[in-house]
């Protein structure tokens, strides 16, 4: 074939996919411009995963706060990092007569979610009776005292940005190298017999003297919606009820603990004196964390509690549950770094990841605070993100694993979308929100052709009242690009002839 015809071919092919490309940058513009929501700033990024053509774009390299779609990043590098066949495991070790539990960062030990979808389901109580017969089991006869080795992690259980006035909130819950049952407690309320007297309030796990701190200012009511809500205060485990209960909700009020480390570590020191197990005297185990350079060296495993990475990082992203994003950041941290998984170590992993997979230039321009999006330090590009999703998309050790891992139409927070939105192929995508921002990335597929997309559409300073019309633009957006898949898939028809 001559230079002149093979010339010829290339200006036909580019003629022939150009005004596609056009008609999806217009119909973005036009639907940005539509929204009308004021001040709003608007990062967009679509890209063809099949060419690598960027199909797409608006301000797309402006760094923006990310929200949840922070979650991409971290379970993508904790993948990568950890490896997919890595699980956590925390250790449970008698050495004489004291216990010791040498937390793993395990955001998933005695989550309920977690245990529902085990064969067969089970609970926290069921996890924890499992460890005190194992302590039976072992031939110790008495129990003097529980160290929490917690040396996984550094001791910052909060992170400095987090919002002060939520930090009693289950999605604030404290990081920390022990965790258990989402470092949270579940509050059930029920209605009294009476009306005006105050409600039954049952929590989980069961903790006496937990029960002993807990206000109840709520009253029962004949009418009228729940109006339920749990305070705790900040320096400690006492809580307060407040509100008006008409029925016994189906979802308890959850709400993160103080110092769960030792609150958990109680837990297991009352269950093991109800077994018999207490310490020379007849009293239950005392309590403590362990010292900085404390060495076990006669101590021995009697139970292992497993948990793999791919069913976290899956519940992670479809749950969207930030104790989780926080503790693979931390995990990462401790593989890259050898010390104490933190917040710094577990930035400086992604930022490695980043660089290797995309370039120093995607690392540098990106700002990583935490994990999970809660932190508004939190700074990344619509171009990144695509550009990180594509590079997921085409590693074919973690693809998989980590397209499953995110949400479809119907599940998790995507339960609520794409409702009034049609759409012709997948969408495995991660929602995020913190206030004035409304994030939405991850990929639209073709099941058929197996053509997909990345899309990342970030969406910041959007004014309090405006979120339904983030939203509707998310899914405007998306939809676009699934009628160009559809598109794509029409005229590859008619060129192969049929």
């Amino acid at each position: 074939m001559s230079r002149a015809i093979w010339r010829c071919v290339v200006v036909v092919a580019v003629c022939w996919v150009l005004p596609a490309y056009a008609d999806l940058q217009r119909d973005i513009d036009r639907l940005i411009e539509r929204a009308q929501i004021p001040r709003l700033r608007a990062g967009v990024s679509v890209v063809d995963l099949s060419s690598g053509r960027t199909l797409a774009v608006h301000d797309v390299q402006d760094a923006m706060i990310p929200a949840s779609n922070m979650k991409l990043l971290t379970t993508g590098a904790a993948l990568d990092v950890l490896g997919t066949e890595f699980a956590f495991r925390t250790r449970f070790r008698i050495a004489g007569d004291r216990l010791i539990i040498q937390g793993a960062g395990d955001p998933a030990l005695g989550d309920p979610a977690m245990l529902a979808l085990s064969s067969p389901p089970a609970t926290s109580e069921d996890l924890i009776g499992a460890v005190v017969r194992a302590v039976k089991d072992s031939g110790v006869g008495t129990v003097s005292e529980i160290v929490i080795d917690d040396r996984i992690f550094d001791r910052e259980e909060i992170h400095e940005l987090w919002p002060r006035d939520q930090l009693d909130r289950h999605y604030c819950a404290p990081v920390s190298g022990l965790i258990f049952h989402r470092n949270v407690i579940d509050f059930y309320i029920s209605p009294a017999a009476r009306e005006g007297d105050p409600p039954l309030v049952d929590i989980d796990p069961a903790m006496d003297w937990i029960e002993g701190d807990i206000v109840n200012r709520a009253r029962t009511v004949a009418s009228g919606a729940n109006k339920v809500g749990v305070l705790r205060d900040q320096r400690e485990n006492r809580f307060t009820i407040i509100g008006e209960v008409r029925r016994r909700s189906v979802e308890p009020v959850r709400k993160a603990v103080h110092d769960p480390q030792l609150l958990w570590g109680r837990l297991f020191a009352d269950r093991l004196a109800r077994a018999g197990l207490t310490d020379a005297s007849g009293g239950t185990a005392s309590v403590r964390l362990v010292r900085e350079d404390e060495r076990f060296d006669d101590a021995r495993d009697i139970a292992v509690i497993s948990t793999p990475l791919t069913d976290i990082v899956r519940l992670c992203n479809v749950e969207s549950i930030n104790l989780y994003a926080e503790a693979l950041l931390k995990r990462m941290g401790h593989e890259v770094t050898q010390a104490s998984g933190s917040w710094a170590g577990g930035a400086s992993a992604i930022r490695l990841m980043l660089a290797q997979r995309l370039g120093p230039s995607a690392a540098g321009s990106t700002m990583i605070s935490d994990g999970s999006g809660m932190s508004r330090a939190n700074r990344v590009s619509a171009g990144t993100l695509t550009a990180w999703l594509a590079s997921l998309w085409h590693d074919g050790e973690l693809r998989d694993v980590f397209v499953g891992s995110l949400p479809t139409r119907g599940e998790g927070t995507l339960d609520n979308r794409f409702r009034q939105t049609p759409l012709a192929h997948t969408v495995r995508a991660k929602s995020g929100y913190i206030n004035n921002v409304y994030t939405l990335s991850g990929y639209l597929i073709d099941e058929a052709t197996g053509n997909a997309l990345a899309f990342s559409i970030l969406l910041n300073d959007v004014p309090m009242g405006q979120g339904w019309k983030a939203k509707r633009l998310h899914e405007q957006i998306v939809q676009a690009c699934d009628q160009w898949l559809s598109e794509q898939a029409r005229e590859l028809v008619e060129a192969q002839g049929g």
